[in-house]
């Protein structure tokens, strides 16, 4: 394998949540095989010669990843890689303004839980968003947001290790250091490689759902619907909500019974996911970093 240096395009080395992301995608006889043969063989890395075997109409398929189906398959697996991440940092969930919180030595934190990474550092140099990302989940207990804001920084750290610290910062820095709120900023180059439908969609490991509960009473309002991404093998990241591993890794049964314990008296109306989905197309962020190609896994970005 390469030696990967600081800044480079770190390979997904992980092929077992590339296998399960694999069968939630083509069916759950689904299975990768790693192409180990061959002078430019990358053994133990996906990448675009390894191959997806799958039951179609009866037929057993076969076909190699290609540099679309690769690059899909690792960033959908770095989303789950980044949500268990979160889930382990100790980062805590704010249902106001006033449970918003920073390591204000990399972020700013302005109104109603605005973060944004610092331009300059207090010893002079330049902040870089790379670094105040990766502070986020190494440093959790210093950080405490909502769940809209939860989701923008696992995709944002997803992309991160997809594309390489260097690509990253320079995607994230100009015109304006990465910042976070809620939905309500997306810096083009996320919003370049969002895809979004309004329409009942399947369960896939990566993407975004919403689970709304229009019922809350008034003093949970911050739970009147959870945003929510689906990693798999039946397993949800929800800020906010804990299930029986003690953390924000749940199960729909889980959100569906905080939710509606968190309904006024009364109510009727049961808690329940949207017919929507949203997702990050992998190939498109990596064609958006890498204009003039995108280098192999492990490659100088």
């Amino acid at each position: 394998m390469p030696t990967i240096r600081p800044g480079d395009r770190a390979p997904l080395t992980d092929l077992k949540t590339a296998g399960m992301v694999a069968r939630e995608l083509y069916g759950p006889t689904a299975r990768l095989v790693d192409r180990t043969e061959g002078a430019r063989a990358l053994p133990g890395v996906l990448d675009k010669r390894d191959q997806v075997v799958f039951e179609q109409d009866g037929k057993t398929v076969t076909r190699t990843l290609g540099v679309k189906r690769s690059e899909e398959l690792a960033f959908r697996a770095r989303v789950v890689h980044a949500a268990r991440d979160l889930a382990a940092s100790g980062a805590s969930f704010a249902g106001d303004a006033a449970g918003d919180r920073v390591n204000q030595d990399l972020w700013t934190m302005g109104f109603g839980g605005r973060m944004q990474v610092r331009k300059f550092l207090a010893d002079g140099s330049l902040g870089r968003p790379s670094a105040a990302l990766r502070d986020i989940f190494s440093n959790g207990r210093a950080y405490g947001f909502e769940c809209a804001t939860a989701m923008m920084v696992i995709y944002h750290k997803a992309m991160l290790d997809h594309v390489g610290d260097d690509a990253f910062d320079a995607m994230f820095t100009e015109p304006r250091n990465l910042a976070f709120f809620r939905w309500s900023i997306e810096d083009d180059d996320f919003v370049d490689v969002k895809r979004l439908v309004h329409k009942p969609m399947p369960l896939q490991p990566g993407s975004h759902y919403y689970y709304s509960n229009p019922d809350a009473s008034s003093e949970n309002s911050a739970f009147g619907g959870e945003n929510v991404l689906y990693l798999g093998d039946g397993q949800f990241y929800a800020h906010g909500i804990v299930g029986d591993s003690g953390t924000y890794l749940v199960t729909e049964k889980d959100i569906v019974d905080t939710l509606s314990a968190l309904r006024r008296p009364g109510a009727t109306t049961k808690p329940t996911r949207e017919a929507m989905a949203m997702w990050l197309d992998g190939h498109a962020l990596s064609k958006k970093a890498f204009p003039d190609g995108i280098p192999p896994p492990g490659a100088p970005a």
